[in-house]
């Protein structure tokens, strides 16, 4: 996020070089830090906490940053978490929302591969059939990761589509199944009524399926992603979030405002396009990344 970070950091030295912290630069430090998507409430709790402590004062850029860096970590800690896998049912299914282009396809192979190497055996499914790209970018990731991916031609059913895997996968014994999904926001309607097909045929082979809905966000669409989170949580039953695309020109801000609007579980972070570049969210490293630390 060094894009980001260091934008953030310059405002922040421009305002507080050799200055006192007073209500002038309490306010260019809260219109910077809203500029910046960590939300009107995170803002508002650091200028205050600030100004409780060190109104009057003189105060450096970095002082204010290591401050912020604390804040941002209390709203993420309790948002961070590991995804865990509920093998009481086999096979846990875990299905990947987003809109076309937030990266699910790709974090789909990332996490299978983690999955795989970690002893489980992986079935994908090329659930968003409208996409010829998509379905044959699912396959080649199967193929890197030695996981069977399920497809059907062009334009098919998804819900059918997602019955039949699910059959296959448990008479194959597979452990866990990571399906793909159509992201055309365009017509929200026909979105929503494909989804829920999808969950509702799941739901007939085992109610308590989709185990859990990852819904990936790419961080460059700002306060976009507060809107995807909305919309995904109504349809879908969301339960987890991916942020993909921090890879140098992300607004990793957002991350802040949908952690403190929504406080759902955020399992993952995107960081390129290589199979190894798919992190666990860590709360300390991404706040302090935020600000501007390289540690």
């Amino acid at each position: 996020m060094s894009r980001s970070s260091s934008q953030l950091t310059e405002n922040i030295t421009a305002v507080f070089t050799k200055r006192k912290l007073d209500e002038d630069t309490l306010q260019e430090l809260e219109d910077i830090l809203i500029q910046a998507d960590l939300g009107v409430e995170t803002a508002l709790n650091i200028t205050d906490k600030l100004a409780s402590t060190r109104m009057g004062k003189d105060i450096t850029d970095e002082e204010v940053r290591e401050f912020m860096a604390g804040e941002i970590e209390k709203v993420l800690e309790p948002v961070a978490a590991e995804l865990e896998l509920d093998l009481d049912h086999t096979p846990h299914v875990i299905l990947v929302v987003g809109v076309n282009g937030s990266g699910k396809t790709t974090t789909i192979g990332k996490l299978s591969q983690k999955l795989v190497d970690g002893g489980f055996s992986t079935q994908l499914v090329a659930g968003d059939t409208f996409r010829a790209a998509a379905i044959e970018q699912l396959k080649i990731w199967g193929d890197r990761t030695g996981s069977p991916a399920v497809s059907r031609p062009l334009g098919s059913d998804a819900a059918g589509l997602a019955f039949d895997a699910y059959a296959e996968a448990k008479q194959q014994n597979h452990d866990v199944i990571l399906m793909d999904t159509a992201g055309r926001l365009q017509n929200k309607t026909e979105l929503m009524d494909e989804l829920e097909k999808i969950i509702r045929v799941l739901r007939k082979q085992d109610p308590t399926a989709p185990h859990t809905v990852l819904l990936t966000l790419d961080a460059t669409t700002g306060q976009n992603a507060l809107n995807q989170v909305e919309i995904f949580k109504d349809v879908a039953g969301v339960n987890g979030l991916v942020m993909t695309k921090l890879d140098g020109t992300a607004r990793g801000g957002i991350m802040v405002s949908i952690a403190a609007k929504f406080k759902l579980p955020v399992y993952f972070i995107g960081v390129g396009e290589q199979v190894e570049d798919l992190e666990p969210f860590d709360a300390k490293d991404f706040a302090r990344s935020i600000a501007g630390f390289e540690d």
